[in-house]
């Protein structure tokens, strides 16, 4: 994995091999919660949840 600084980076992050982008959005407090609680019950992180998710609505959705 790439750990030099990325002098495109203002934070001074290193630049990742793979490509990834920031997604970020509002919700509600309780929804917040909720959503961390299922993917702390489910033992994954929320990034893996998100992704499991949009999964099943991709498939849901071509019926």
């Amino acid at each position: 994995m790439n750990t030099s600084p990325n002098p495109d980076d203002p934070r001074g992050h290193p630049k990742k091999d793979s490509e990834t982008q920031i997604v970020g959005f509002r919700m509600s407090p309780s929804l917040a919660h909720d959503v961390k609680m299922e993917a702390s019950r489910r033992g994954m992180s929320l990034k893996a949840l998100f992704a499991e998710m949009w999964e099943q609505y991709k498939h849901r959705s071509k019926k």
